[in-house]
């Protein structure tokens, strides 16, 4: 061997060796910062938020999973940097650097957002428009020059930092020990998770998650899953004898067209209408049944509804049918699928379907739809003007006199509740016989749940916690975390009393139905199970009730729509289809509690992970069973869920094929559907 080539082989395994230990002394820093990180995490979260869990273990679990991230994080670099650096060295290290700052700060940002909502950010971010992202930070008040400005030179300390990591000693040796290191603990968690048997509530799990893998993981998944892709279904009839409704699904083309044959379960509590009557629909952002009516586990902060409530038929164990608010129209109004992202997603060009507007359209109605912020968010819009509703007032829609919610940014969601139900009652028809349907959607109660006159709801906040509810003095910090929320959830309760006071002046008030429900519960204010974010109150009041009731059985809003039509196809003359595609059953007057449904339960857009099944929810692959009040309680049994497991995927492949392919009703049927 020459002396060259023996120079040339020394300068390589000296350059390997450098390049070995620089980058090590750069992962030091970058391993340091993670563990600083997930104490700011900690710190954040339970000085924001009232938990019962310790931090001392939420810390410790954290770091472990923090560091299972940062070392696959830093092991797949070391492979790419070292394949790098014997050619080029400086920009190798450059790259390195770089890759890790940005790790850092967004490490910072998801770990902000996860403060906030107390759910770590996954491929619900990739269901919504630039758009409607970039107008959801905007009202959050956090897009401003200032942060902008502190991202850019937080990026660059960060970078300035990673570099002070030159200075450290170190040795060849101890570049191989922290290698070895890397790759043994990426393999020992991973053989730690397989043999893990107890499962974490879902709150926990998200505490201790670290949550850039947590986003990296269902972003990996939803660019590269077949999860949605159809394969086959079978149609699985649900006839028995103790069925809500017997649903005959025999058409291949179509999984889910049957007879339509609802029974009428809200006729024995009706007197004679008039005519047809009248429906309205208040939709409340964010009204869980955490903090509204009786059984409410953080007290009632709804006075007014809960007095309604005792006039009304009320179910205590209702579900809305999604996480977030994208659901709630579809799922009440047309018992519709999901589709992949949400059923309105697929706007403009929606599969033909029926919904409880569009048939009553076809019958007469005259339809109103209200809300304060922008009807575009979410393609609420191409939704409703597919049912060819009559009057669409949104935020654009308000007199000069009223004002907009206060805003942090110089951005607004739109006007406040108060405003949009009075803008909506000048404009409402009156003086006309033809019945109609009026939908007021609220949006006060949102983050960053900002309302007119704070400071007079704040005082009623404090108030009603220690004169009505009667907290405890040392309960009381807890509820203080959330006053702002509270405040909120007060002022639109506040609001829907107003709204009725002025409603009972129509004419035709007495023979008018109300729907009141929560479009999902607010998940800013901490879970308690894995379905207390869809857990709300249902409540149907009339003039027109003979009795009021309290409804123990588990009802959802793909039962409302259903249950509505069969009431008033049973009392007038209504042409509805022969065939339909509802989701849901009819709502269970049971006076007991007991759950004959089976639904999915779409979390956020992307996320179609819960399904429950009579008594049984299956929830992040863990079987649970389901008590009065909506409590969970896990459980072993596997022959349970293996139907479960079974039931979901074939709803997800007749959910995917149905939507996808234009087949929720054939085109026989297109004639229930409203024309220009």
């Amino acid at each position: 061997m020459s002396s060259s080539q023996a120079q040339i082989r020394s300068n390589l395994l000296f350059n390997l060796k450098l390049s070995f230990i620089n980058f090590w002394k750069l992962a030091i820093p970058f391993l340091i910062f993670f563990i600083i990180l997930r104490l700011v995490e900690v710190f954040l979260v339970f000085n924001i938020h009232s938990l019962q869990y310790s931090k001392t273990h939420i810390t410790l679990m954290g770091w472990v999973y923090d560091l299972e991230w940062a070392f696959y994080t830093l092991g797949f670099l070391l492979i790419l940097n070292t394949l790098m650096s014997t050619l080029y060295p400086i920009a190798s290290r450059i790259l390195v650097k770089t890759t890790l700052t940005l790790l850092i700060v967004l490490q910072g940002g998801l770990l902000f957002y996860f403060t906030k909502m107390l759910l770590p950010l996954g491929t619900d971010l990739y269901a919504y428009s630039i758009n409607d992202i970039f107008l959801t930070i905007k009202a959050s008040g956090e897009l401003n020059l200032l942060n902008v400005l502190g991202t850019v030179f937080i990026l660059v300390l960060i970078y300035i930092l990673l570099g002070l990591g030159r200075w450290m000693p170190m040795g060849f040796n101890s570049a191989m020990v922290l290698t070895v290191v890397c790759y043994a603990y990426i393999i020992g968690t991973d053989l730690m998770k397989h043999a893990q048997n107890e499962h974490p509530s879902e709150l926990e799990s998200n505490l201790i998650a670290n949550k850039s893998s947590y986003f990296y993981d269902q972003s990996y998944d939803y660019f590269t899953s077949n999860d949605y892709l159809y394969f086959d279904f079978f149609l699985a009839s649900t006839n028995s004898e103790d069925a809500l409704v017997n649903k005959d699904l025999t058409e291949m083309e179509y999984p889910f067209l049957h007879t339509n044959n609802y029974p009428d379960v809200l006729g024995p509590y009706f007197k004679e209408f008039d005519s047809l009557p009248d429906i309205v629909f208040i939709i409340v952002e964010g009204l869980g049944k955490a903090y509204s009516g009786e059984d409410a586990y953080l007290k009632s902060f709804t006075p007014f509804l809960d007095s309604l409530s005792d006039h009304s038929l009320y179910w205590k164990n209702g579900l809305s049918t999604t996480g977030r608010t994208f659901g709630v129209l579809t799922g009440m109004f047309g018992s519709l699928p999901f589709a992949q992202k949400g059923f309105m997603d697929q706007a403009p060009n929606l599969p033909l379907h029926h919904t409880l507007l569009s048939l009553l359209k076809t019958n007469g109605y005259f339809i109103n739809y209200h809300i304060g912020a922008d009807k575009n968010f979410d393609n609420v819009n191409h939704f409703l003007q597919y049912q060819q509703v009559d009057r669409i007032l949104d935020m654009t829609s308000f007199d000069a006199d009223f004002e907009e919610t206060p805003s942090k940014s110089g951005f607004s969601w739109g006007f406040p509740d108060k405003a949009m139900f009075e803008n909506g009652m000048r404009k409402l028809p009156v003086n006309t016989s033809q019945p109609q349907i009026s939908i007021f959607q609220t949006q006060t109660s949102h983050d960053p749940f900002l309302i007119p006159d704070e400071e007079k709801y704040f005082l009623m906040f404090e108030d009603f916690i220690k004169s009505e509810l009667k907290i405890p003095a040392s309960k009381l910090p807890e509820y203080y975390k959330y006053k702002n929320m509270y405040s909120s959830i007060l002022y639109v309760d506040e609001a829907i009393q107003e709204f009725f006071d002025a409603y009972q002046k129509l004419p035709n008030y007495k023979n008018t139905i109300f729907i009141i429900t929560g479009d999902h519960r607010l998940p800013e204010i901490p879970l308690a199970t894995t379905i207390d974010r869809i857990h709300v109150p249902i409540m149907i009041f009339s003039p027109k009730l003979a009795r009021s009731k309290r409804m123990h059985g588990v009802s959802s809003h793909f039962e409302i729509t259903p249950t509505l039509l069969s009431l008033l196809e049973n009392r007038f003359d209504l042409q509805l289809p022969s065939k339909v595609a509802w989701k849901g059953y009819v709502m269970d007057t049971s006076s007991t509690f007991q759950s004959k449904i089976s639904h999915p339960l779409m979390r956020n857009k992307n996320q179609l992970v819960d399904f429950i099944s009579g008594e049984f929810v299956l929830a992040d692959n863990q079987l649970y069973k389901l008590f009065d009040n909506m409590g969970l309680e896990p459980i072993s049994d596997v022959a349970m869920k293996e139907k479960l497991q079974s039931d979901f995927e074939t709803y997800k492949n007749s959910n995917r094929y149905a939507t996808g392919n234009n087949r929720i009703v054939p085109d026989s049927l297109a004639v229930y559907i409203p024309k220009y």
